[in-house]
């Protein structure tokens, strides 16, 4: 059995661990991605089908994480999951693809708070341009800004998971009334006819669904939070898979419910994208229920921002504390606060890793975030056919093909994404940033493969 079973204290509650899901699902995303992304690879009907279908099978692959939980009820999660049933060299590169999963939406998500002010406060915190890195103008103003926030988030993580959880169920109903307003004054008033055609013309509706399938690993990536603070609930881990589930089911509906606005608010959405505003959600919120609307949608853009930091930043260092516990990483790692009870030293790594990022301008970290998908899906697999031989092994039937259908779901993802000509082909500098990562993982894991394995 796993030895990483520390001290954390159980603080949080079953409204704290669904807003650490949903929070940790709903980020930047949802709110840029309608105009760039969805509406056109799929338009408005395609994106809601693309979403339901995503939502579903994640769901399936959900089902595993709830078993898992209640077998393992400890920090680590996928982790410990694949090196408890298919061992350690596995549980390593399982691991290894959730580190940079999570860390790399921690900065994106802080630079995501430049791209808010860009657009509700023009000029204000663009101030003392550096240098131009991929395109992207980057200003002393946003770094600080986002700097700033990272610190914050870290600290507030550090003090314990008490004071993290609850900010965590604030922000993400915050997240949730702000989206249901503005849906409910734009749709309430708005000219259905926009929505039509429901896919974009000159392409088959069904690679329009399946690139946004392709995108679910990345958009519900967040419910597979809920495992790494499996220690600190102060209730029976049986509801983790219920949890999981209403958290998976409001994310889709609200990234549906944005991409509509969007698409149904000022006109119709083809001549919307013609018009190559820089934020097509922004713009038609703006032009249809005017400049409070904006700030409506502005404060679910920070809640969203802010919460997706907060869960990452709890899910990342409860996972570097159980590797460090299982030797893949070292021991420094590992270190509980002895005041707050909390993974301090993983808590400031993270946060050191982090600053680096907003130097780099926000192009390179979205080619970082665009391969996270990859990683996801990596980790679905192990996860799922963690599930299948554990099951197999206590004669659970219906658990066992439970977890065989959603390993295959998992590859399904996989192979939208690597294998050229499918929808969800990875861009060429993504791929580069995924050997890279490869690269370093093989490196390190020779470095420490001896202690590791014989451990």
């Amino acid at each position: 059995m796993s030895q990483t079973k520390g001290k954390f204290k159980k603080a949080m509650r079953p409204i704290d661990v669904w807003g650490l899901a949903l929070g940790a699902i709903i980020g930047w995303g949802c709110f840029v991605l309608p105009g760039s992304a969805f509406l056109p690879k799929a338009g408005p009907l395609g994106t809601a089908i693309g979403m339901l279908i995503g939502a579903f099978l994640i769901i399936v692959i959900a089902l595993s994480y709830g078993y898992l939980i209640r077998k393992f009820p400890v920090s680590g999660g996928e982790f410990i999951y694949t090196k408890e049933t298919i061992g350690k060299r596995n549980a390593f590169v399982c691991g290894w693809g959730m580190i940079l999963a999570y860390w790399s939406l921690i900065p994106l998500n802080a630079t995501a708070l430049a791209l808010i002010s860009r657009y509700l406060f023009p000029g204000i915190v663009q101030q003392g341009l550096l240098y131009q890195i991929a395109g992207w103008d980057v200003y002393a103003g946003e770094v600080i800004l986002a700097s700033a926030f990272i610190i914050i988030m870290a600290i507030i993580n550090i003090r314990g998971i008490k004071e993290a959880a609850w900010l965590q169920t604030a922000i993400a109903l915050t997240l949730v009334g702000c989206i249901c307003i503005v849906t409910f004054i734009i749709m309430g008033s708005a000219d259905w006819s926009n929505l039509s055609p429901g896919f974009p013309d000159g392409r088959r509706w069904w690679k329009g669904v399946f690139s946004i399938v392709a995108m679910a690993p990345w958009a519900f990536i967040g419910f597979d939070c809920i495992p790494q603070s499996a220690e600190e609930y102060n209730f029976s881990h049986k509801k983790s898979t219920s949890i999981m589930i209403s958290a998976i089911l409001v994310a889709a509906i609200l990234y549906i419910a944005v991409c509509s606005v969007t698409a149904v608010g000022l006109k119709p959405w083809q001549d919307l994208l013609a018009d190559r505003n820089n934020w097509p959600t922004g713009h038609v919120v703006r032009n249809t229920i005017g400049l409070a609307g904006l700030v409506v949608l502005g404060i679910a853009m920070f809640c969203a921002v802010v919460s997706g930091m907060n869960a990452f930043y709890i899910s990342t260092s409860r996972l570097m504390y159980a590797m460090a516990n299982e030797g893949s990483l070292p021991k420094w790692f590992g270190h509980l606060s002895p005041k707050y009870g909390t993974p301090k030293n993983a808590i400031l790594f993270t946060m050191a890793a982090s600053l680096f990022a907003p130097w780099f301008g926000r192009e390179i970290l979205i080619w970082i975030v665009d391969m996270t998908s990859v990683g996801a899906a990596i980790v679905f697999a192990y996860t799922t056919a963690s599930a299948a031989i554990l099951a197999k092994r206590s004669h659970d039937r219906k658990q066992m093909w439970t977890g065989i259908i959603g390993c295959i779901f998992s590859l399904f993802f996989l192979s939208l994404l690597i294998i050229p000509g499918m929808p969800g082909y990875l861009s060429f500098q993504s791929r580069v940033v995924l050997v890279a990562w490869i690269a370093i993982g093989v490196l390190f894991y020779l470095n420490i493969r001896k202690t590791y394995v014989r451990q």
